[in-house]
């Protein structure tokens, strides 16, 4: 079995070749996607409005769970009367 595996990889290997892009097309990816530094967006999300609109985020979405989740369950509870 394992012997099976390495010559699939072997053949795998020998039809495959890496392809390596040219630095500008690259360059060019990077830009239409807007690449940012880990460093700049890491001081993004330090910023006091950003982590206000985060934090509200995630509240509003627990607060719709747990409203969700009450309603499924009173609706349950309600049928077995």
């Amino acid at each position: 079995m394992r012997n099976d595996f390495n010559l699939f990889e072997a053949r795998l290997e020998s039809v495959l070749h890496p392809v390596h892009p040219s630095s500008k097309y690259v360059q060019t990816l990077r830009q239409r996607i807007n690449f940012k530094a880990p460093v700049e967006v890491a001081q993004r999300l330090a910023s006091p409005p950003s982590m206000l609109m985060i934090l509200g985020g995630v509240l509003s979405v627990s607060l719709l769970l747990i409203t969700v989740a009450r309603a499924i369950f009173y609706l349950v509870n309600r049928s077995k009367i």
